[in-house]
């Protein structure tokens, strides 16, 4: 995070009017999408609630979850509240966002922070991981009533947890924890790069069996040399063993292999330092592996005030990065020629498919809540298409689709909420409200109702036309910032084609065909 709020005040009284004079990023002198791009607008949806931030004692993030508690196709959105404010969970009922948290169990007036959504327990109903100020919860579904448990393991003196990654990463057949760590609020100093008693590592727990957990961290090499915002299991060699992706706060983006003996080696691979934080993963290209989209600061904040104890050699790194998986454990910064440099400061990061026509797009929350500008001159928000054309692959920002948020932006939550198999989008925000819109884009669409278990984390699945093959996804939990995705994969139909196939590949090298395919959501 970034200078203290009573430095950030006096540069307010320096900077008034340039602030309101500032043309924010994505003016008239951005790129237009193209006229043969089809973006219909999504339609917004009444919904009452406001994320409160107390500043004495917690972190200004909220957090969220896809979850679908009653096995009826059509996801809840969980909520992560504020200290000492209840947290949330809406349902889609008769046109508007209704909060039904009351009578689950589910709420806690402790700050709340991450949340993920799995069934811990294999027994056919989705559980809920939340990462709160007193540790991480495991909250049990019981036909949509939850039982809490804490998860027992010995952390370090103020420690904080932000996000919970979900992996069967040793391949043992039961659900293990990663947790990506932060120095608790009352400890943390701004822009600290180089002070290593200002970092909390994270924390890998192996699962031995129900509720019984060994951290591993030391061991395994995976505690990291930063504070975390989130980290992400994802497969990207395809050896069928989850890698570990790290978005460190003040520090560099560590890419951690699996070496498949329960010990991860560090990448190659140099983002240089930067404040890293939203985390997309997706098969953008459409070549079968999965690439990487992470936030930074960008262009919207002075470099002057970001480079706290930063020595003179040390380059401070700004911008966002696309990292393109050549595999082979080999990555490539296209940011630049896809569009992606010179938009801001951005938060949490998510991929989908927004306007149904087979290429994913990618989402994008913004504005520093502790940065004046952004108070008075606040960034859109991002929900850029795919354009894919003579002038090359570039993600391009499109207003049209009504999905702006200029709040303090946390992230997306990507879901199914009214069971069309469309998939909406929600945004999170710091200190702010809840934005919920539906998609209302008419062209075709197969989805896939993937199960939230053991067995489907870590599966890659392609749909197959009789015009080629589509992107690939990857069952993957934790994407964005301290929010967990729907589950669900959706793949457009081609224009005047069909899907024939979808075709799975589980982590442990099974495969799967699923056919006929029928539109809208396929049970598997």
């Amino acid at each position: 995070m970034l200078a203290s709020e009573s430095t950030l005040k006096t540069a307010l009284f320096v900077l008034a009017m340039a602030a309101i004079l500032l043309v924010s990023v994505g003016c008239s002198n951005a790129p237009k999408l193209p006229d043969s791009v089809v973006a219909t607008p999504f339609k917004s949806l009444d919904i009452n609630h406001q994320h409160t931030w107390n500043k004495k004692v917690a972190f200004p993030f909220t957090g969220g979850a896809a979850i679908d508690i009653d096995g009826d196709g059509k996801m809840e959105i969980f909520v992560s509240g504020g200290h000492e404010q209840e947290d949330a969970l809406y349902s889609y009922r008769e046109g508007a966002m209704d909060n039904i948290i009351a009578g689950t169990n589910l709420s806690s007036l402790t700050a709340s922070y991450g949340a993920t959504a799995i069934d811990f327990n294999d027994d056919g109903q989705t559980d809920l991981l939340v990462a709160r100020d007193d540790g991480v919860w495991l909250h049990t579904n019981n036909d949509g009533v939850f039982d809490a448990e804490k998860i027992a393991y010995e952390s370090a003196d103020t420690e904080s947890t932000l996000a919970v990654a979900v992996s069967d990463f040793d391949q043992d057949g039961d659900i293990d924890l990663y947790l990506s760590n932060f120095i608790a609020y009352g400890s943390w100093v701004s822009s600290t790069f180089n002070k290593p008693e200002h970092v909390r590592h994270n924390r890998l727990l192996r699962n031995d069996g129900g509720m019984n957990f060994t951290d591993i961290t030391q061991s395994s090499g995976t505690a990291g040399t930063q504070n975390t915002f989130l980290s992400v299991f994802t497969d990207l060699d395809q050896d069928g063993y989850q890698d570990l992706v790290l978005s460190n706060n003040t520090g560099t983006i560590e890419i951690l292999h699996n070496n498949r003996d329960s010990t991860f080696d560090k990448n190659v691979y140099d983002s240089g330092i930067g404040y890293w934080m939203g985390l997309g993963v997706g098969d953008y290209d459409a070549d079968g592996d999965q690439d990487l989209a992470i936030s930074n600061v960008s262009n919207s904040i002075p470099t002057s005030f970001l480079r706290g104890d930063l020595t003179d050699d040390q380059t401070l790194v700004r911008e966002w990065v696309l990292l393109r998986n050549d595999g082979d454990r080999k990555f490539t910064d296209i940011a630049k020629t896809s569009g992606l440099t010179g938009q801001g400061f951005g938060w949490g990061m998510v991929f989908e498919d927004l306007n149904l026509d087979g290429s994913l797009d990618l989402l994008a929350a913004q504005n520093y809540i502790k940065w004046p500008v952004h108070k008075i001159n606040p960034l859109s928000g991002r929900a850029m298409l795919q354009v894919n054309d003579e002038n090359g692959r570039r993600f391009i920002n499109a207003p049209v689709l009504n999905l702006e948020d200029r709040h303090f932006g946390q992230s997306a939550i990507v879901a199914d909420l009214d069971g069309d198999a469309r998939q909406d989008v929600v945004w999170v925000n710091m200190n702010g409200p809840v934005i919920a819109s539906l998609n209302e884009h008419t062209n075709r669409v197969v989805t896939l109702a993937v199960p939230e278990n053991v067995k489907w984390i870590g599966a890659r699945v392609t749909a197959v036309s009789n015009t080629g093959n589509s992107y690939t996804r990857e069952v993957t939990n934790a994407i964005g910032m301290q929010t967990d995705q729907s589950p669900h994969l959706s793949f457009a139909v081609p224009t005047d084609g069909s899907i024939d196939s979808l075709q799975v590949e589980f982590a442990d090298g099974t495969k799967t065909t699923i056919e006929p395919v029928s539109e809208g959501l396929v049970l598997p």
